[in-house]
């Protein structure tokens, strides 16, 4: 049998070390301090709302007006994305592992009990669930009638939305050593799920029969130890304009033609924390917290960001044409998309790390681990 080793513990650890020694200990980094700033365009904090501290499986989802959230003690929260009021507020008897996906008013989580449960949102009512091989620690996509899951053993399954009966599933081997991954799953409509993979991959699946589209690779491992050769994409590929990128732990950002599958660039750069993506570029928060742009069509690098290195900084979401990332005091950044530079500061309460942020336009979903939700709009 293959030993496994999560390493989300590890993975922190080594963003703030530096060079180690067995004699002389390790160098810590210190956060960047904060430099003033000529604000050019505001940012403001519509709502904020305080929940139990999710675990990073945990993601909330906009859905038709309302934000839905959901924790580990089985408590579904659906939210008036406008104003922040709690619309609806269920408890589940029983624990959950990761979540949500939302469809109407039925919302799909993973249970602590390795099961997949399809809940009314409003009434609390299991409508249906179904058996898993392991547990989900990260949220299912829904594409079109099919509900695409992920398991700790790295098995796929789709199961029909509407009775939750099982279609097709997926075996994929695992390597030695990987990065916990709490969320590289995106579906694109009802066409394709797209899915990072240990190993340094992004696969484009179809969700009716899990057969695999195309595969590419975004990095290889490589290195003399198992530890160095640890090349995972654990963040959400970006799909937009016919092209698919993508970043991988040890690895590099790398963008791919969305039909075929040809890989048009990569670039070095290691990160855990996700891309995203407007007309012009690719953007990326490091491992070390620096953020970095990329040409959508030719990976030349167009900028980068050092001013809040090993801050604990999140992915980046675009909120309108702006970069917005939220470090682990509690600040949320806006940067420029042609400079870089940092037009744009709020204090939003959260302590520690905080997810990628959801792009809603010109809004944006932000949720702490300790459990502040905030919805961000441009002022």
């Amino acid at each position: 049998m293959r030993r496994h080793l999560l390493l989300t513990a590890l993975t922190s650890s080594l963003l703030l070390a530096g060079c180690a020694s067995w004699f002389e200990g390790s160098t810590q980094f210190q956060p960047t301090p904060l430099a003033a700033i000529k604000p050019l365009q505001a940012l403001d904090v519509k709502w904020t709302l305080q929940q139990a501290a999710p675990a990073a499986s945990f993601l909330p989802v906009y859905a038709n007006g309302n934000v839905v959230t959901a924790d580990a003690d089985g408590r579904i929260r659906s939210v008036d994305a406008l104003s922040g009021r709690v619309q609806s507020d269920v408890a589940l008897k029983r624990g959950l592992a990761s979540g949500v996906a939302v469809s109407g008013d039925t919302v799909l989580v993973g249970s602590q009990d390795a099961k997949l449960l399809a809940v009314n949102r409003t009434s609390g009512k299991i409508l249906w669930e179904q058996p898993l091989t392991s547990l989900m620690l990260e949220a299912p996509q829904i594409a079109g009638d099919i509900v695409v899951v992920r398991t700790n053993d790295a098995r796929l399954t789709g199961f029909s939305l509407a009775d939750g009966k099982q279609q097709w599933s997926v075996v994929n081997v695992l390597p030695q050593l990987t990065v916990r991954n709490n969320g590289s799953m995106q579906a694109v409509g009802k066409e394709a799920v797209m899915v990072g993979q240990a190993g340094g991959r992004v696969d484009i699946v179809n969700p009716l029969t899990g057969n695999t589209i195309w595969q590419g690779a975004v990095a290889t491992p490589r290195g003399a130890t198992e530890l160095e050769r640890v090349t995972d994409v654990t963040s959400r590929p970006a799909f937009d304009g016919g092209q698919v990128c993508a970043v991988a732990y040890q690895g590099r950002v790398a963008c791919f033609d969305a039909r075929s599958g040809s890989l048009q660039w990569g670039r070095e750069v290691s990160s855990s924390r996700g891309v995203a993506v407007d007309a012009r570029n690719v953007y990326v928060t490091a491992e070390d917290g620096s953020i970095w742009a990329y040409d959508r069509q030719s990976g030349r690098n167009v900028w980068k960001n050092d001013d809040l290195k090993y801050r604990d900084v999140s992915g980046p979401a675009m909120i309108g044409r702006f970069v917005l990332v939220v470090d682990g005091e509690g600040y949320a950044h806006l940067l420029s998309n042609e400079s870089g530079g940092i037009v744009g500061r709020n204090k939003i309460g959260t302590t520690g790390p905080v997810n990628q942020p959801v792009s809603l336009g010109s809004s944006a979903l932000v949720q702490g681990r300790d459990g502040r939700l905030a919805m961000l709009n441009l002022g």
